[in-house]
């Protein structure tokens, strides 16, 4: 065989091979995205963002003490937030808070920090307290469908856990969302009473404790769960039905305590504003245990008709 045949067959091994090599690692390289994409499907929002830098830094926060502690406050208030995102909103607002409060106050520093730092402290855990409360109260509201559901599988032979997990999937927001939690933990083989003491412990609402410590107290001390729920569902709606009975009747009040703490505040603004220098005098000794007085005489006021109009049956 001639030297050009050899020639010519070397060459066209070559080009197929080469052909056929390519097309293999084009094809492996389709099959790697798809496996990717797939990947990506998978992974949760948290997981993607852990590659930053920012992400990172929020999950040392996370892991502090105060940083769990905030964490509790804001999933009990149904905030979407990290705890150092809360903290960086706080930080700005306490900034704009303090130049705000120097023109229009005409206070200097250090008055100005410190004034806009009391408010924001203050204001942000009423805040995220009174929407505690009110995401407390939807809660609430589902809770005797949630008593309902649980008896119900209980009663065709199933487990609390088992429970848990059809009433996480069968329930609307927002109790749905907590239920969804619960049963993620139990899933990744949490005990079932740590899982209800967790919830009791973000949560300040009497319903969900009563709830929770009802399923641990029957489990523990035995009888018929089914039963107690079915008569804690009826229990719960009755107190609800009360309960607005009794907002409805004592809104006046509430309201009247409201304003009378907060007109002080709007009078001495609008007056400073009109009078430059109007609140110079307070930050003199005399007037400083003036405030404090006023201060106190207010807060006892506030709190005796707060205590007098917040009734819960």
């Amino acid at each position: 065989m001639s030297n050009e045949l050899w020639l010519c067959i070397v060459l066209f091994l070559t080009v197929a091979l080469g052909t056929l090599g390519i097309y293999e690692l084009g094809s492996v390289r389709r099959q790697m995205n798809g496996l990717y994409r797939k990947l990506d499907e998978l992974h949760t929002e948290e997981a993607k963002a852990s590659r930053g830098t920012y992400h990172r830094l929020s999950l040392r926060f996370k892991q502090t003490e105060y940083g769990r502690s905030l964490e509790d406050r804001l999933t009990a208030s149904n905030l979407k937030r990290s705890p150092l995102d809360w903290l960086l909103i706080l930080t700005v607002m306490w900034v704009v808070l303090s130049i705000l409060v120097e023109r229009m106050m005409g206070l200097g520093m250090p008055y100005n920090l410190l004034a806009a730092y009391f408010v924001t402290n203050w204001g942000s855990k009423q805040w995220l307290k009174s929407r505690s409360s009110k995401f407390s109260q939807l809660i609430n509201r589902q809770l005797p469908e949630v008593c309902r559901m649980l008896s119900s599988c209980i009663r065709a032979g199933m487990s609390v856990q088992q429970g848990i997990d059809i009433v996480a999937k069968e329930l609307k927001p927002p109790a749905g969302l907590l239920f969804q939690t619960m049963s993620r933990e139990l899933k990744m083989g949490t005990m079932l009473h740590l899982v209800l003491e967790r919830v009791h412990e973000r949560f300040t609402s009497k319903d969900i404790r009563l709830l929770t410590q009802t399923i641990i107290v029957q489990r523990q001390a035995g009888g018929n769960l089914g039963q107690a729920l079915d008569h804690l569902a009826k229990t719960l709606e009755e107190r609800e039905r009360m309960n607005k009975e009794i907002s409805n009747q004592t809104a006046e009040s509430r309201y009247i305590a409201l304003t009378l703490a907060l007109m002080p505040v709007f009078l001495i603004v609008v007056f400073n504003m009109v009078f430059k220098g109007f609140i110079m005098p307070i930050f003199t000794v005399p007037g400083m245990v003036l405030v404090a007085v006023v201060l106190l005489l207010m807060t006892v006021g506030f709190l005796m008709i707060r205590k007098v109009s917040n009734i819960k049956a």
